[in-house]
């Protein structure tokens, strides 16, 4: 098992390996898969996805925003799913993801904050996969991220 600074070490270098994707703006850009799992399945746990292509550089790593992004919390009687935006804010420079979504089954606006910690890279056809993982937030939530860069 890792130790906390080896987690911390591979969580910078898969943050550098990000920015430095995103800087020269000559690759295509950054998709994204968020999970939020909390106790409730039902009304305030989700599952989103859209595009994390908007960067803007900072004097180190610099910082990733979604665009064109939705949610979707399960329908405890099996019906569609229900549908809402969201967005995130990645602060390469500490970790960070800021998100602001309104819960379309509670009406409650949520801002969470969290830390994301790397956890592995996957590779496929379509790209390369980080995904990292947040076992703490400001909303007591569990949070995974995926992100496939293009």
């Amino acid at each position: 098992m890792p130790t906390e600074a080896q987690e911390r070490k591979a969580t910078n270098q898969a943050l550098d390996v990000i920015s430095n994707w995103m800087k020269p703006g000559t690759n295509e850009g950054i998709s994204f898969l968020v999970t939020r799992l909390s106790d409730d399945l039902f009304s305030d746990s989700f599952t989103g996805a859209g595009d994390m292509s908007l960067f803007t550089p900072t004097t180190h790593r610099g910082k990733l925003k979604s665009q064109l992004s939705d949610g979707y919390v399960l329908d405890s009687g099996g019906g569609l799913p229900h549908k809402f935006p969201i967005q995130l804010a990645f602060d390469l420079d500490t970790g960070t993801i800021s998100g602001s979504w309104t819960n379309p089954v509670t009406g409650v606006t949520q801002t969470p904050s969290l830390v994301v910690t790397f956890f592995k890279t996957a590779t496929r056809p379509e790209g390369k996969y980080y995904l990292f993982y947040a076992d703490s937030s400001s909303d007591d939530a569990g949070y995974s991220l995926s992100l496939l860069l293009l």
